[in-house]
This record gives structure tokens, C-alpha cells and sequence, in this order.
């Protein structure tokens, strides 16, 4: 019975596929650009913006400032895991974008990117998506690690000149 229901599910739909094969072209209405779209394509630079789907304060160029860094070693840590990755994220907005919630004390904003984080293995990377996407960066170079120099447990009570070094166990 499930055999002779797809034979003939399988063969009107072979029939209402041979009823769209005319030479008929299809007409198509025509259609008023509402006039914020019209806006948005006179500001933006490139076809990357119009796809995106992303809000008009992100496309136009100027309103918000990119950060590409790479994240420093945690002091608490040994692990470089974190460090590899290159990010892009976006400035802080100003304290105007900020309210403390009265019930609870933790502060909100109405900034949706502020927590969007991008990692990229590249800088390069990073700064050509957000080139494309004509968005304003700066890049902060990583610091060098400091190298520390191992010593034996003896080296705490080598005479050193000078004042007496006092240690405060409480």
C-alpha cells in the first residue's frame, strides 16, 4: 500500500511538472524600494555589506572601531593555548550605552556587539575580513614574553650587598 502511494504521489507530480514546461515567460510586478534600503546602498562601499544582513550602524564605516589583537598568556596559567588566535573585537561604546539593572546590580547595555569575539589564525586574515567589511581597525601588536632566567634554590641565600632584605611571613 506505501508502494502505490509514492507510484502515485511520484506521477502527479510528474504531471504538474509538465504543466510549468510552456513557453510562456512569467511576468514579474514591479516592486517600490523602500526608501531606508535606498540609504543604506548610497552609504555602503561594497556588495558585502547589502548580504550580510547586518544593521545599518555596522555598515556604514566611521560609527564603530574594530580592535585586531592577540590575547597575552593568563599569569595564572602555564598553557599558551589561548595565545595563538588572533581577534578581532569591537570598542566599547561610551557610558551612554550603559545602565545598571536595579534588581539584580549587574550592568547591561544595549550594545549587541560588545560581546562578539572573532579568532582568526592570521592577522592578515582579520584585517582583510574587516577591510571587506569596511569596517575601521587598528591592530595591537603582541609584547614579547619576558624570559626568565632558572636558578637554583641555592640563589636564595647568596650574600647580596646592601640593606638586608626583610621577609614578611605575616
Amino acid at each position: 500500500m506505501f508502494a502505490r502511494a509514492i507510484k502515485t504521489n511520484t506521477f502527479k507530480l510528474a504531471v504538474q511538472g509538465a504543466r510549468f514546461n510552456s513557453s510562456a515567460t512569467p511576468t514579474v510586478a514591479s516592486v517600490e524600494v523602500p526608501e531606508k534600503v535606498k540609504r543604506i546602498t548610497d552609504m555602503t562601499t561594497n556588495g558585502k555589506q547589502l548580504i550580510s544582513g547586518a544593521p545599518e550602524e555596522l555598515s556604514v564605516s566611521g560609527n564603530r572601531l574594530c580592535r585586531i589583537y592577540k590575547e597575552a598568556k593568563p599569569a595564572t596559567q602555564n598553557g599558551f593555548e589561548n595565545t595563538r588566535m588572533w581577534r578581532l573585537e569591537w570598542d566599547i561604546l561610551g557610558k551612554g550605552n550603559r545602565w545598571e539593572n536595579d534588581l539584580t546590580g549587574y550592568q547591561s547595555t544595549a550594545d549587541y556587539m560588545q560581546a562578539t569575539r572573532m579568532n582568526f589564525t592570521q592577522k592578515e586574515e582579520a584585517i582583510r575580513f574587516a577591510e571587506s567589511n569596511g569596517w575601521d581597525y587598528y591592530v595591537v601588536e603582541p609584547s614579547k614574553p619576558r624570559r626568565f632566567k632558572p636558578k637554583e634554590y641555592s640563589a636564595n641565600f647568596y650574600h647580596s650587598k646592601g640593606p638586608l632584605k626583610h621577609i614578611f611571613t605575616k
